[in-house]
């Protein structure tokens, strides 16, 4: 019966036809009843996405988007909403998490998109890095818990690089750096850092697919005004770890 069910969803979504995704689609259906469960709940929305994608890197970001949610239901303690929406707050992030039933927060997922060959020891591109964080906050809803999860190519990463390009982020944006501040539609500083806060943690891992073995990295922001608590950060460093 299981197999039937995972059959027609891969039937559905992929019409028969080989697809870059229909591979990892397939074994996180085969592992997962929870991951089957919510494939089922939002086949239609999934099959769109998956006709609008065009280009290898629009796909691999959906990858990274599918991936997080299978990753998120391996761990018993959260449940998923996907792309719940709040019309008077404007786009939402990708997911509403419950932890068990004691806390809701938001997920936002992106992917550090490589621009070509790499430069040996480079750990996060700094203004890369920057574009993406600062475009994001933008997304993050208030009076919530955020969390981002960062997709990114580098490997090796560490708490010590991602606390430094934090840094200085904070640093420009305290400068009010117009490529911080005035490029990604803030009023200005107090208007960056009102968003800022909103930011409750950073999950960065490695590209998609997750490796065996491959660093997580939760970084915390000591300015959020909704922090996640220790048990949800256990959650999902836990619900990452392979």
């Amino acid at each position: 019966m299981r197999h039937s069910v995972i059959d027609e969803l891969l039937t559905y979504l992929f019409d028969g036809q080989s697809h870059l995704l229909a591979a990892p689609m397939g074994t996180w259906l085969a592992s997962s009843r929870r991951f089957t469960a919510f494939v089922n709940t939002h086949h239609t929305k999934i099959r769109k996405k998956l006709r609008v994608a065009q280009g290898k890197e629009n796909l691999r970001d959906l990858q990274l988007e599918l991936e997080t949610a299978y990753l998120l239901l391996r761990e018993q303690s959260l449940s998923l909403e996907y792309e719940s929406q709040h019309p008077e707050l404007g786009r939402s992030p990708d997911f509403a998490v419950t932890f068990t039933t004691s806390l809701v927060f938001m997920v936002e997922v992106t992917r550090l998109r490589s621009p070509g060959p790499r430069t040996p020891n480079t750990t996060l591109p700094g203004d890369r890095f920057t574009d993406m964080l600062c475009s994001k906050l933008g997304q993050l809803l208030p009076q919530r818990s955020n969390l981002l999860i960062v997709g990114v190519e580098t490997p090796h990463l560490t708490h010590s690089d991602i606390l430094a390009s934090m840094l200085r982020i904070q640093q420009r944006a305290e400068g009010n750096d117009s490529n911080v501040v005035h490029k990604h539609g803030f009023r200005d500083r107090a208007d960056f850092f009102q968003h800022y806060q909103r930011l409750s943690a950073l999950l960065v891992r490695g590209g998609t697919p997750l490796q065996a073995g491959e660093p997580v990295v939760i970084w915390v922001n000591p300015q959020a005004k909704y922090p996640l608590t220790a048990r949800v950060r256990t959650a999902l460093s836990r619900s990452h770890t392979l």
